[in-house]
């Protein structure tokens, strides 16, 4: 177990009970997380988090060859997964029998998969690093980075910005007029970066001070970029789990850090 890594493991937890659970993977480009939720008991059994990854690619080879809690059998396996190569197309343009048309717009000829998002009325069609899912059990399903933020999207009121952080990078949604209007991943190393690509997102989407901001992922009060957030907007919130999931285990940890890995549940 690494330096920047955490683990917790409800003590009641038993490798048997796994057919009645669900995995939730969160890869990111930097960062590698998972959660094993009991769908009995809406309970969360364990949570790992693996912050500042140089090689995720790696990391995930090494955690699913050696953790034990990823060797068992789950009811179901989601994986939310990192990619540039994505599209969002509107129900009336998307031609499920033609998916070559797409390919020009994905910068990648690797196999496109798609999620259509009923409430939403489009698909996000994306492709994936081939050695990053050949890495993933047979029976995952994959999602795109963006699908745990759009399924969190029907949870904000009226005109909202939710940013999901990681340590080096972080994913933005914009929902306007209960519209999602914008979705963007940056990655950013410091606070000075951060404020470049944040004062280029308010001035693209016209923000106002006044715009709720929702923050989840690796951000606290006493940190720079929660600083940074403070000289442009008025109104900040920690985007708690959206879900049913209730745990002991997050009882002493901040619990918007693993919002965006426990939304992966609520992704058909």
């Amino acid at each position: 177990m690494s330096n920047n890594s955490l683990l917790l493991v409800d003590p009641n937890f038993k490798a048997d009970a796994s057919v009645n659970c669900h995995l939730l993977l969160k890869i990111t480009n930097d960062s590698f997380s998972y959660a094993v939720i009991n769908k009995e008991s809406d309970e969360i059994n364990v949570i790992f988090d693996k912050q500042g990854c140089e090689d995720v690619e790696q990391d995930l080879k090494f955690a699913f060859e050696t953790d034990a809690h990823l060797a068992q059998s789950y009811g179901a396996i989601k994986a939310a997964i990192h990619t540039s190569n994505f599209i969002f197309i509107p129900d009336e343009w998307f031609d499920q029998e033609n998916l070559s048309v797409y390919t020009k717009f994905m910068g990648s000829e690797r196999k496109i998969y798609t999620k259509h998002h009923d409430e939403l009325g489009f698909n996000t069609l994306f492709s994936l690093d081939e050695k990053v899912e050949e890495k993933l059990p047979e029976n995952t399903v994959v999602y795109p980075q963006s699908s745990p933020l759009l399924a969190l999207s029907g949870h904000l009121s009226g005109d909202a910005l939710l940013v999901d952080f990681t340590a080096t990078s972080f994913n933005v949604l914009f929902v306007k007029n209960k519209k999602i209007t914008f979705q963007n991943h940056y990655e950013a190393e410091n606070a000075e970066e951060f404020n470049y690509f944040l004062l280029l997102i308010i001035e693209q989407l016209g923000l106002t001070e006044s715009v709720p901001v929702y923050l989840q992922g690796i951000i606290n009060e006493d940190d720079e970029y929660y600083s940074t957030l403070l000289k442009y907007f008025n109104n900040l919130y920690f985007f708690f789990p959206a879900g049913k999931q209730n745990s002991e285990l997050l009882a002493d940890m901040p619990k918007h850090y693993f919002s965006g890995l426990l939304a992966l549940d609520l992704c058909e």
